[in-house]
């Protein structure tokens, strides 16, 4: 996967790796996607770090310093809740294969821990090691921002990306037109 991919990629995983057939009916607006994107980044951090950090030296940003990064997204990770439950909800609704009802009845204690525990194994396998260092790099640059302004980074980058190509695989979600 090409280091600028990682962050559409990395996106997408965290919205439950949902059928493409469910993300062309499903439109997302920008703030659902940089909530989404607040709520899950402690977990998408902590997966590319597991993936990347052991092919990395060890003073590369992944290995040595992310640390402190995912402490400030979890420091936020609570006030991103409500927008990221909305838009993962939209997203249950529509793959066919989650009971988005049932879902939806269950009490955040129970439904945070099932999306943060689905995040890494979505992630597992899908960076490869060559492309480990342009990660690191890429992550080490998000960690200049704050939480909010990487996660509206990442909600523009879906949006100038997002649009399907013909005959092309969907990338990531449909964002609403705003």
């Amino acid at each position: 996967m090409k280091s600028r991919g990682w962050l559409a990629a990395g996106t997408a995983m965290a919205m439950l790796a949902m059928p493409s057939q469910a993300v062309a009916q499903t439109c997302v607006t920008r703030a659902e996607i940089a909530g989404m994107m607040g709520y899950a980044m402690p977990a998408v951090i902590g997966a590319v770090r597991d993936s990347c950090a052991p092919h990395l030296s060890d003073d590369a940003f992944l290995a040595a310093g992310v640390e402190a990064m995912i402490e400030g997204y979890r420091a936020v990770q609570a006030d991103n809740w409500p927008v990221a439950r909305v838009a993962f909800m939209k997203f249950g609704d529509q793959d066919g294969e989650t009971d988005a009802a049932a879902m939806a009845q269950m009490p955040d204690e129970l439904l945070q821990p099932l999306v943060e525990a689905m995040i890494p194994t979505m992630i597992e396998g899908q960076i490869k090691p060559g492309s480990c260092r342009d990660v690191d790099t890429l992550v080490a640059s998000l960690a200049a921002m704050s939480p909010k302004q990487t996660s509206d980074f990442m909600a523009a980058i879906l949006a100038l990306t997002g649009d399907d190509k013909p005959g092309g695989k969907q990338r990531s979600p449909k964002v609403c037109a705003e």
